[in-house]
């Protein structure tokens, strides 16, 4: 009788982990912004250099104090000095 009890409980709390039964649900959180799409451009952002530079998206960065650039191959290429101190 107590093995059975015992088979029973396990066989019970197995089916439960499959189920997801008790589990605690993670809160989905959205992805991160891709890079691709640049951030958003402040007021005072120099004009925009081009559109596209070797096919890709010139995007906002405010990396380094700011600048625009193109991401290429997970690296940013930047294609603008730095607004604040107007060089590197």
């Amino acid at each position: 009788m107590k093995s059975t009890l015992s088979a029973v409980a396990v066989a019970a709390g197995l089916t439960a982990g499959a189920l997801g039964l008790g589990a605690v649900t993670a809160a989905a959180q959205p992805p991160p912004p891709s890079p691709a799409l640049g951030e958003p451009v402040p007021a005072w952002a120099p004009p925009k250099p081009a559109e596209f530079w070797s096919g890709q998206p010139v995007v906002w960065t405010s990396a380094w104090g700011g600048r625009w650039g193109v991401w290429i191959n997970g690296g940013f290429i930047t294609l603008s000095s730095n607004p604040v101190t107007n060089g590197g």
